[in-house]
């Protein structure tokens, strides 16, 4: 599954403030990438840019060499881009099942002609979307809890879902904000664990923030660090943990 994005001299202003500064960056197919950085430096704000929620005032975004700046969150989901967010946000009343079943990308069943004249074509893909979602169960260990209230999750088991509604919209590339926060180490790890299997299962790029460094380094390919707005350092983590440019950045931030 082919996933290469790049951002070439992304720069996005908020009135005086400049939130990016010329971004360059690139996530290669099949890899797991980090963006780090103390609070403020624009990491965020890039991945809004590229999920399409920003319009970055100068630069461009390519996605498997189509450039897709500024084009609307919905245009850019159909690329196979597909953002999650720090705090899920699932359908609470709704069972962890449905939820999955929801997040399935152009249900035939939405369309009032499908349901009136092509009942048997939306009987079939309701049953592959099932059978899709009872496929990510199984992958995120979710099979136990797939009858439950998304409101009676734990913290871990919202993160999974997350990530659960994101596979069901068949995705390129994920975007992840802080993918283990508030979650307990043990669980962290597992969701990291999770997230390596699928990158070398279904071929997917991941493009994650986190600033819990200690769980998520050892996990990645690269990273990006970033302050003020600047990719200020860029390469294996060791290597980029090191950089007394980062270190500077994170006493300083």
């Amino acid at each position: 599954m082919v996933s290469d994005l790049r951002t070439i001299n992304v720069t996005k202003r908020f009135g005086g403030i400049t939130a990016l500064n010329s971004v360059n960056i690139r996530v290669e197919p099949d890899s797991i990438v980090m963006l780090i950085g103390p609070n403020g430096s624009g990491k965020t704000t890039l991945i809004n840019v590229i999920a399409g929620y920003y319009k970055p005032d100068k630069g461009h975004v390519l996605f498997n060499g189509f450039d897709i700046t500024g084009w609307l969150p919905h245009e850019i989901f159909k690329t196979g881009i597909v953002r999650t967010f720090q705090i899920p946000r699932p359908f609470k009343k709704l069972s962890v099942l449905d939820n999955l079943l929801l997040a399935v990308r152009s249900n035939p069943g939405e369309s009032i002609i499908n349901a009136l004249f092509r009942a048997e074509k939306w009987k079939e893909r309701e049953r592959e979307a099932l059978q899709k979602a009872y496929d990510v169960l199984e992958l995120l260990d979710l099979e136990r809890v797939k009858n439950k209230k998304a409101a009676e999750l734990s913290g871990g088991q919202l993160k999974l879902l997350e990530i659960g509604r994101a596979l069901m919209a068949e995705p390129k590339l994920i975007l992840m904000d802080e993918p283990v926060a508030g979650v307990n180490p043990s669980l962290a790890h597992e969701i990291m664990d999770h997230i390596v299997s699928l990158r070398n299962t279904l071929r997917l790029s991941f493009l994650i923030v986190e600033h819990r460094l200690d769980i998520v380094l050892d996990y990645v390919d690269k990273v990006y660090a970033m302050s003020h707005g600047k990719v200020i350092s860029v390469g294996k983590p060791s290597r980029v943990i090191s950089d007394p440019q980062v270190v500077e950045a994170y006493l300083g931030g």
